[in-house]
């Protein structure tokens, strides 16, 4: 019995340090030739679906109600800074440099 709880652990500690090993495996070229392959095929794809979503932003800032929307809500984010003690100097650059709530320019 004792040699089975023996032979139980060392099975256990020998999978362990294989599965150990594994994880910290720097991957070879053939791995990394085969990542870079797979980030090129990605990039069309992703230039597509970031076309996509400038256009759909786009298409929601024609709409006068999300003009609207975006007023009220840099107006509520100035009184609300003026009221968390800020002068009405520094709301104001405060809200003039975040721009447009969701969209960051020049980033």
């Amino acid at each position: 019995m004792r040699t089975v709880i023996v032979a139980g652990a060392l099975l256990l500690l020998t999978t362990t340090a294989a599965v150990a090993q594994q994880r910290t495996a720097i991957p070879d070229s053939a791995s990394m030739a085969q990542m870079a392959g797979m980030f090129n095929q990605m990039g069309p794809m992703y230039e597509s679906m970031m076309q996509s979503m400038v256009q759909g932003t786009i298409k929601a800032f024609e709409k006068p109600e999300t003009i609207e929307r975006l007023a009220r809500f840099s107006r509520r984010y100035y009184d609300a800074l003026i009221k968390q003690g800020f002068t009405k100097e520094e709301a104001l650059q405060i809200v003039a440099g975040a721009g447009i709530a969701g969209v960051r320019a020049g980033r």
